[in-house]
């Protein structure tokens, strides 16, 4: 009787936290916003203090450039149409993503703090590298909201 008691009770707190998909949408691009943020307020420290800001501006450019297109926007339209083709009118809050996606963001949380904590990159490899992906971020972040003010679903 005890499993099934958690059981409705989990369902209980899901139906209480589920929000019409559409909002699953803006939910993801404020959080990708708020990361992209967080990844830029770290990296620009050593970005500024490294100096040669022409090449670290066009190594950043290029790390935005690769982030951007071929991973972070591939991303957002496999979210906006999973998450607009659910049958569901409403879906719990954290559905914004799928497992994997949550895998690979603390992965990446990790392996950050990894790299920072034990030194294993230069700092002016960290600079255009954090400012590079941080942009990426946020810019998707932009492009979920977008597609958030712009759907019909």
């Amino acid at each position: 009787m005890n499993a099934s008691l958690n059981s409705d009770m989990k369902n209980s707190f899901k139906q209480k936290s589920s929000i019409p998909n559409k909002y699953l949408i803006l939910i993801a691009g404020i959080v990708w916003m708020f990361a992209g943020t967080m990844v830029i307020e770290t990296g620009l420290p050593y970005f500024i203090t490294q100096g040669r800001y022409i090449f670290s501006v066009f190594l950043a450019a290029s790390v935005f450039s690769v982030f951007y297109f071929f991973i972070f926007s591939k991303l957002v339209e496999k979210h906006t149409t999973r998450i607009s083709k659910d049958n569901r009118k409403k879906m719990f809050v954290l559905e914004f993503f799928d497992k994997k996606s949550y895998l690979i963001m603390v992965v990446m949380i990790l392996g950050g703090i990894t790299i920072r904590k034990f030194s294993l990159l230069p700092a002016f490899d960290i600079g255009f590298f954090y400012v590079g992906i941080g942009l990426a971020l946020f810019s998707c972040g932009m492009k979920f909201v977008y597609k958030f003010t712009t759907s019909s679903f």
